[in-house]
C-alpha cells in the first residue's frame, strides 16, 4: 500500500470517530434534563439522567426529614427544566381576625403557608403580606377578615311648624289647623365590617317614600283681660258647670278633702293644680278662687264642676255657665 492510500485511510477513521463521538454525547444529553433545585429559598441547576423526583433527590445525597414538604411528589417524573422545591416547617405568627395562632406550617410562600394551616380565605380579606411573597421564618402574618352587609335603613323626615298669630286668641293658646305627619326615607347601605368591627357605610340609594306634612298652628296674641282680683289670667274660659255635695265623695283625684273651692274639670282643658276664679255670668253669686284638684265621668271639655257644702247649695247652683279665669 502506497502512503497515498494510508493517508486517506487514517483520515476516514478520524471522521468517522469524530462522528460516533458527537452522536454518543448527543444520545446522552438527550437522556437527561436539567432541574432547578430550591431547597428552603435557596436555589441551583442540576443535571441529571434520573427518572423520578425521588431518585434525583437519592442521587443528590438529599435526605428528607419528617415534615419537610417536596413538590412535586418524589413519584413524579423527571422533566425538562423542571422545579423541585423542598421547604422545611418554619415557626409562623400568624393573628388571624380576632385569632393568635402561633404555629409551625411548611410552605414556599405565604399562601403555601396557610393552606398547610387549613387557613381559607376570602375574596374580600386582606393579608399584610403578598401571597406570592416567601416565607421567612418568625413572620409575623396578619389576616384582617372583612364581611359587607347590605341593609335597608328606615329614616323618619322631621315634620316642620308653621306658627300664624291670631289676635282673637289670647296669649298662650293654641289651635292645631292641620297636624303634622312625619315622612320617611328608605336607604340602602353597604356596611364594612373588618374583624367583626364597623369600618365604613356606603350608602347606595336614598329614596323618599312618604313626604312630611307641615303642622300648622295658630298663637294667641291677645293680652289675657285681668282677673276681678285684678291679678293677670292666662286665659279666660266661659264653661258650663254644675255642683256637687258630699255624697259624691271625701277625696279629690287629687288626694286632697273635697271642700268648697276644690272643682273638678278635664286636665286636657285645664291641669289638675291651676289656681282659678270662677265668676257668675248671669247675676248668681261668682264662686269665687278654686283650685282644679277633681275630676268626674261627665266632666269633659269645656265642663266645670263646683263643690259645694251641702246638697241644698248645690241643686240651688243648678247647671249654668260661667267665666273661668285661669290664673298665672
Amino acid at each position: 500500500m502506497n502512503k497515498k492510500n494510508i493517508f486517506k485511510n487514517a483520515k476516514f477513521i478520524l471522521i468517522v470517530l469524530a462522528l460516533v463521538s458527537v452522536l454518543t454525547m448527543g444520545f446522552s444529553t438527550a437522556l437527561g434534563n436539567d432541574v432547578e433545585l430550591n431547597i428552603n429559598g435557596k436555589t441551583k441547576t442540576v443535571f441529571t439522567y434520573e427518572k423520578t423526583v425521588g431518585a434525583f433527590l437519592e442521587k443528590e445525597g438529599i435526605v428528607l426529614k419528617d415534615k419537610d414538604v417536596v413538590s412535586p411528589s418524589v413519584d413524579q417524573e423527571i422533566k425538562e427544566d423542571m422545579k423541585v422545591i423542598i421547604t422545611s416547617p418554619k415557626s409562623y405568627h400568624i393573628k388571624d381576625g380576632n385569632k393568635t395562632i402561633i404555629a409551625e406550617a411548611n410552605g414556599y410562600t405565604v399562601a403555601d403557608v396557610l393552606e398547610n394551616l387549613n387557613i381559607k380565605l376570602n375574596k374580600l380579606d386582606r393579608v399584610s403580606f403578598p401571597l406570592d411573597e416567601i416565607a421567612k421564618e418568625g413572620m409575623e402574618i396578619q389576616i384582617d377578615r372583612v364581611v359587607v352587609e347590605n341593609i335597608e335603613n328606615k329614616i323618619e323626615i322631621p315634620f316642620e311648624t308653621e306658627s300664624r298669630e291670631n289676635a282673637e286668641m289670647l296669649e298662650g293658646q293654641k289651635n292645631v289647623i292641620t297636624n303634622g305627619e312625619v315622612g320617611q326615607k328608605v336607604e340602602s347601605l353597604n356596611n364594612t365590617y373588618v374583624n367583626g368591627v364597623l369600618e365604613t357605610t356606603e350608602v347606595l340609594k336614598s329614596e323618599i317614600t312618604k313626604n312630611h306634612v307641615k303642622e300648622v298652628v295658630e298663637v294667641g296674641s291677645k293680652k289675657a283681660p285681668a282677673a276681678p282680683n285684678g291679678k293677670n289670667a292666662k286665659r279666660v274660659i266661659v264653661m258650663q258647670a254644675t255642683a256637687y255635695d258630699p255624697t259624691a265623695g271625701s277625696k279629690t283625684a287629687m288626694g286632697t278633702r273635697a271642700r268648697v273651692g276644690a272643682v273638678a274639670v278635664d286636665p286636657k282643658v285645664i291641669p289638675l293644680g291651676s289656681k282659678l276664679y270662677i265668676e257668675s255670668m248671669d247675676g248668681f253669686a261668682s264662686y269665687g278662687y278654686a283650685t282644679a284638684e277633681d275630676t268626674g265621668g261627665a266632666i269633659k271639655g269645656n265642663r266645670i264642676d263646683l263643690f259645694y257644702n251641702s246638697n241644698a247649695e248645690a241643686n240651688r247652683f243648678g247647671r249654668r255657665n260661667v267665666k273661668v279665669y285661669v290664673l298665672d
